[in-house]
């Protein structure tokens, strides 16, 4: 049974794809869209999130739906240059939307204490603060740490489902991931500065 789990977490994309990779992607979207919004944390991008000046709600839903959207139609576009096989556009909007299932996770560990504090501090003089207690700091070194090791289970999710949506091996999936990834990061971070 673990072996199972272990494979499916390994790679997911085997066994969900389409639209059941879109429900469960769209239920994670809805459900780390309600926690960010109830603990005044932003996606300012895929790679980036915080605070924000604008706690409107609908701010935090088009940041969840911009950056779900924006990868998806990048790494879409960008597969048809870069592959020859048939790309079915619902198989990279569940994909992708499915790999960013560990949102929920980084959502909840964001509305935790220490990082809500550092995420909504205004001055230098509260950061020197909040850096002074021993105990605030190794709680925030221990979430960080949690976080960035939950996006980068999102990033290998992405690569893999890029791999499998998109039929893609080698240089063109690299390419095809990095446009998606990093160029849909600050093509996000554009357009949801915006909202503020």
């Amino acid at each position: 049974m673990m072996k199972k789990v272990l494979e499916f977490m390994k790679n997911p994309f085997y066994r969900v794809a389409g639209y059941t990779a879109l429900v469960w992607g769209v239920a994670g979207i809805i459900v780390s869209t309600a926690i960010a919004c109830g603990g005044g944390i932003h996606f300012h991008g895929l790679l980036h999130y915080g605070g924000a000046s604008n706690e409107a709600w609908w701010c935090f839903v088009v940041e969840h739906l911009v950056v779900w959207l924006v990868p998806s139609v990048l790494i879409y576009l960008s597969s048809l240059f870069a592959g020859r096989s048939h790309v079915r556009p619902v198989d990279v909007l569940g994909t992708v939307a499915f790999a960013q299932l560990p949102f929920v996770l980084l959502s909840l560990f964001m509305v935790l204490p220490p990082m809500r504090e550092i995420a909504t501090i205004q001055s230098l003089q509260a950061v020197d603060q909040l850096l002074s207690d021993t105990g605030w700091l190794l709680a925030l070194v221990w979430i960080g740490a949690v976080s960035v090791l939950i996006v980068i289970g999102m990033l290998y999710w992405m690569f893999r489902a890029i791999s499998v949506a998109c039929n893609l091996k080698g240089r063109n999936l690299w390419l095809v991931f990095i446009i998606g990834v990093f160029g849909g990061d600050l093509l996000c971070r554009y357009l949801i500065g915006l909202c503020y």
